[in-house]
């Protein structure tokens, strides 16, 4: 670890996208179960979802956005009732849907 540097400085190093905070609702589907969340920071690519279960991780899956469209996801981490996601879809397309639902960019390259 980076001297004098906290956990959050270096996650911040570790992001190839910039998160912007949110509180949006949407549903994760798998093909056998849909589970609700609420996003609470999304980039263009991947989100921080507040889940009400956990997720089985080994199944693909998509984030349907209201507004936003389905986006391909994994699951890169999960911790209690939060779990990280890693969009599957190219940063530039998903900027692009984001862009076009929200009419500004809420989400960066």
């Amino acid at each position: 670890m980076v001297q004098g540097a906290n956990t959050r400085d270096i996650e911040h190093e570790r992001r190839r996208h910039q998160r912007a905070p949110l509180l949006y609702s949407g549903s994760l589907y798998n093909g056998e179960y849909a589970v609700d969340c609420v996003i609470k920071d999304i980039s263009v690519s991947g989100a921080r979802l507040l889940v009400e279960r956990a997720i089985d991780a080994d199944k693909g899956f998509v984030l349907d956005i209201d507004g936003v469209g389905f986006i391909g996801s994994k699951i890169v981490w999960q911790a209690d009732d939060h779990a990280g996601i890693e969009f599957l879809n190219d940063p530039d397309t998903v900027q692009s849907w984001i862009s076009a639902a929200w009419g500004k960019d809420v989400v960066r390259i």
